[in-house]
């Protein structure tokens, strides 16, 4: 008697398990139908096979310019939320952008390594740069914005670098209020050093 008891609550226990897992998933999937965006200005969006592909924001590609080279980690290895994960280059300039999401690279975006200048044309679309599978993505999500308020919070962004180069407007608005293309260039390295640091989070 007491076996079988045992069999009818292992089955209800792994049922119930089943159950939460595929709710947590469709959760985890509904909420990345928006995209996230980390405050060091990358970006995040689930796939349907539940990885995350993530890139960098409309603000990020901007400000480093025409990019001529995307270096990106190596397969299967570990990013961290906040942490350096790539780095973008225009010349003389280098751009280290932190990952929006902890997790292992599963896949790299081979077009742009060939065509950098993709994450300029289409930063959202396919100027992705890598896939990885996450963990613990609910509380990451924490940490990110999504929908009206990421779009207040790169306004934001946008206004903050004005003030930063509140000295030399010119530096870095051309006609019709956009951010000059090559803003990285006529920046001094100490000038630079200091946006990264502030708009980028990286020391």
């Amino acid at each position: 008697m007491s076996a079988i008891l045992a069999m009818i609550t292992a089955a209800v226990l792994i049922v119930y398990s089943l159950f939460h897992e595929k709710r947590t998933k469709g959760q985890v999937t509904q909420a990345l139908v928006r995209r996230f965006v980390h405050p060091g200005h990358a970006w995040a969006r689930t796939t349907e096979d539940g990885h995350i592909v993530v890139g960098i924001d409309e603000f990020a590609q901007s400000v480093i310019g025409s990019i001529r080279e995307v270096k990106l980690p190596r397969l299967l290895s570990h990013v961290r939320q906040g942490r350096p994960a790539w780095v973008l280059v225009d010349g003389n300039r280098k751009l280290p952008i932190v990952s929006p999401i902890s997790g292992w690279v599963i896949e790299k975006n081979e077009a742009v390594l060939h065509n950098p200048s993709l994450v300029n044309v289409a930063p959202y679309g396919e100027g992705w740069l890598v896939k990885i599978k996450a963990y613990h993505l609910q509380d990451q999500l924490r940490n990110m914005f999504a929908g009206r308020v990421a779009y207040e919070w790169q306004d934001s962004a946008r206004s903050r670098l004005a003030r930063f180069f509140s000295g030399t407007p010119a530096l870095m608005y051309q006609d019709g209020g956009t951010i000059t293309t090559d803003l990285a260039e006529r920046c001094s390295n100490e000038e630079w050093k200091k946006l990264v640091r502030e708009f980028f989070l990286v020391e």
